[in-house]
């Protein structure tokens, strides 16, 4: 009886054993179940910051630079179309408004990392000067302070991984500069065409008149513009038989020399105009000149000046 009741407490006690082993095997799979999932996360939040966080942020900064552009485009466009209506109307007074996309495009999944950069108003080097010679001193030109600051709007990225370019709108033309080199994508109102025996040279000048400053933001910054004035620098259209231009002289003030300098000698070359013999280009520190006497031809010039009021923040 005793033996019995020995084997069948040695049994309980079997069973109890193998129940504990076996529940301790159970807390042991679920912690290195646990262990492994962590592991996982971890391995995959490794593998996208690495290998995809950064080519989701360059997709980011792209799209970024591509809605600027768009916006600097249809700057340049308003600007335009306002100098159009006052070579029109000179009274007329026009209002557009001009939004820049200065920042906003977000990382995919983290919604917190977005792209931006600074706008930049009438901040950088800008001007003009035209000095028309004839051969009639009562009829030479000097621009003198009309166009010696015609202003500008320029806009900075603050990429991490998408080519740094700035869109720089300034003597009417948009350029896009990177690495001290810069290229001209949409021209200014300075226009040189080939007449019968004559060389015509149209310099439509724009100056924006407004605060200077800078602005950083990441979301989107309103440009308004307002026409101011449009008037003739110079114009003697029919009056030619009194007098014979003999040169002028265009000097650009500019930090982008080399799209201006470009400029310059494509558009004479577009007419066949031959460097050394009808005009000669002069590239200085901020300044590209262009010194234009076509050999055997006739020079008619025109200089107009637009007025363009520009308000953003910083009022």
């Amino acid at each position: 009886m005793k033996s019995e009741e020995r084997r069948k407490g040695m049994e309980k006690k079997g069973f109890k054993a193998i129940n504990i082993f076996c529940r301790s095997e159970s807390g042991v799979s679920t912690a290195v179940a646990a262990a492994l999932l962590i592991g996982i996360a971890v391995i995959f939040m490794t593998t996208v910051q690495i290998n995809y966080m950064p080519v989701w942020k360059e997709d980011a900064e792209y799209a970024h630079m591509a809605d600027v552009w768009h916006d600097m485009s249809r700057f340049k466009s308003n600007v335009d179309i306002m100098t159009a209506g006052l070579e029109i109307n000179p009274n007329a007074r026009i209002v557009l408004n001009s939004p820049i996309q200065v920042g906003g495009s977000e990382v995919p999944f983290i919604r917190s990392t977005t792209t931006g950069g600074s706008l930049s108003i009438n901040n950088d080097i800008s001007g003009m000067s035209v000095v028309i010679n004839t051969d009639n001193a009562s009829t030479e030109f000097d621009s003198g302070t009309h166009l010696y600051y015609t202003g500008t709007v320029a806009y900075r990225p603050a990429n991490l991984h998408y080519v740094d370019e700035t869109y720089c709108y300034e003597n009417g033309a948009l350029i896009v500069s990177q690495n001290n080199r810069s290229v001209m994508k949409l021209d200014p109102g300075i226009v040189l065409e080939k007449g019968t025996g004559s060389v015509n040279l149209s310099v439509r000048a724009v100056t924006l008149d407004g605060q200077r400053g800078v602005l950083s933001s990441n979301t989107v910054e309103d440009i308004r513009l307002t026409s101011e004035a449009f008037f003739p620098l110079f114009d003697l259209t029919g009056l030619e038989s009194y007098y014979n231009i003999t040169s002028v002289n265009v000097t650009v003030y500019t930090e982008n020399n080399e799209a201006w300098e470009d400029y310059f000698r494509d558009s004479a070359s577009e007419i066949n105009l031959q460097e050394g013999t009808d005009y000669s280009l002069e590239n200085d520190n901020y300044t590209v000149n262009l010194l234009l006497h076509p050999a055997g031809e006739k020079l008619y010039v025109t200089v107009y000046k637009s007025i363009i009021e520009i308000e953003t923040g910083l009022q």
